[in-house]
């Protein structure tokens, strides 16, 4: 306000000076009277109405004088030529204004836009960065996957799976859930489960919960993963069946990518682990009586005569046939024939301790191994054996039978062997089954549905 007030003040200075030089020389009048339309130009531009307008009062003002005292027709041409120069400036002005408007709003515009261009390019690059990480950590899943291909049982997996995620995934606890195959299998227990925590790897054996049976069951139907609060569950299928069920806890939302790609590599080696079990178990496990077949029971044999000679333990072996086997099957047919022997063999299992071996030896002859039983345990076993088998009524088909046994025994006195270390294991594993097998027959010989022990007078080394 004070600058405009100044340049009133020189305009009014200007025209007291015109006014003033004029009474002599009316030249001056010609030549400063336009600059006095300076002021209202710049007041005109600067959008001071108020100023504008005193402006213009004294440009009339000194104009006006001039015409009372010589009103020639010059003057009018001289006024005209001032009032079109002040309209054209003014109007010049308001076109430049206009344009320079139009001008700063585009630029106002292309400056919006070259900032949202640049939020949008730094949001571009957070996100590429971001992916760029993802990219890194799924890579190395992927690697860590590929060097689970070197698992070939459920126990080496998890805790190969604990070891290295514990850096790649923020997680509270892992669980590989391996379901029964089989309706019977189902019967006898729960899942077996493998659960994964910062503490180490645990082997549980349970039922499941009602929420862990109704997720199963979810999955068993749609096939699709099941998410219950911060819990994830992954099915494992073979043949449209639910096999396995892979869950993790307490993973972040933004890790479910990583955990979808490790899961689908799950699938495979889970199911790749599950064939080469169950290609295992048909090796080692006689298919009708659920017993070791006979070259695995030998091997196991070895193994425990190994550790009973090491440790000076005694160890019984006991060879068992179903007494006039062939009479039976002729008599009832090999169907029946066949679940007799499934029964013998369940009645030999629920008899004997966790830690003994059975093994079908051919046809109707199983083999029994007992680590660290001395001879009066043996002939307890063995007595108990006879008469359960004696008793039990063998229910098959329409048919209700009976069967007895007839057992060998062979006890090993580990503490008898001088030098260990130059036993032949193979050898003397064969000679104790051989003779088992003898007393065994001597059963037979003696009446059958009894129990024979095998005694040497002299060791075997």
């Amino acid at each position: 306000m004070r600058k405009h007030v100044l340049i009133l003040s020189l305009q009014l200075g200007l025209a007291a000076i015109i006014l003033h030089q004029t009474r002599e020389l009316i030249l001056v009048y010609y030549l400063l009277a336009p600059v006095l339309l300076i002021p209202a130009f710049y007041f005109y531009k600067e959008r001071s109405r108020g100023m504008l307008l005193a402006a213009l009062l004294v440009v009339v003002s000194v104009n006006a004088r001039y015409f009372f005292l010589n009103p020639m027709p010059r003057l009018f041409l001289f006024w005209a030529g001032q009032a079109v120069f002040f309209a054209l400036s003014c109007a010049y002005f308001r076109e430049l204004r206009t344009a320079l408007d139009y001008a700063s709003s585009k630029r106002n515009q292309v400056r919006k836009n070259l900032e949202n261009l640049r939020a949008k390019f730094q949001t571009r690059i957070s996100s590429l960065k971001h992916l760029e990480v993802q990219v890194g950590s799924l890579m190395n899943l992927f690697e860590i996957a590929r060097d689970f291909s070197e698992c070939m049982d459920f126990a080496t997996l998890s805790d190969f799976l604990l070891k290295k995620l514990r850096s790649e995934l923020s997680f509270q606890r892992m669980r590989i859930f391996i379901l029964p195959l089989t309706p019977a299998s189902k019967e006898k227990g729960g899942v077996k489960l493998y659960e994964m925590t910062l503490g180490g790897v645990q082997e549980i054996e349970r039922e499941l919960s009602d929420e862990e049976k109704t997720d199963f069951d979810s999955m068993a139907l749609t096939k699709n993963m099941v998410r219950r609060e911060k819990m994830w569950f992954f099915p494992i299928l073979e043949a449209e069946k639910l096999t396995a069920v892979f869950s993790i806890d307490g993973v972040q939302d933004e890790d479910l990518a990583r955990v979808e790609v490790l899961s689908a590599y799950l699938v495979l080696l889970i199911k790749k682990i599950q064939l080469y079990e169950t290609v295992r178990e048909l090796a080692i496990i006689d298919e009708l009586t659920q017993v070791f077949v006979r070259h695995h029971f030998v091997e196991r044999l070895e193994e425990e005569v190994r550790r009973s000679i090491r440790f000076k333990l005694p160890l019984t072996v006991l060879m068992l046939d179903i007494d006039h086997f062939k009479r039976y099957n002729d008599e009832f047919g090999h169907l029946v024939g066949d679940a007799t022997l499934k029964e013998v063999a369940d009645l030999l299992k629920k008899n004997l301790r966790r830690v003994d071996l059975v093994g079908r030896y051919g046809g109707e002859e199983f083999v029994v191994a007992m680590p660290e039983t001395r001879m009066e345990n043996a002939c307890e076993v063995a007595e108990r054996i006879r008469s359960n088998t004696a008793r039990h009524d063998f229910r098959v088909y329409n048919d209700r039978t009976k069967v007895t046994v007839s057992q060998g025994l062979r006890v090993f006195d580990a503490a008898s062997i001088r030098e260990p270390e130059k036993v032949d294991v193979p050898k003397l594993v064969s000679e104790l089954i051989h003779h088992a097998d003898e007393s065994m027959y001597r059963a037979k010989e003696e009446g059958r549905n009894r129990v024979c022990v095998y005694k040497e007078p002299h060791n075997l080394l």
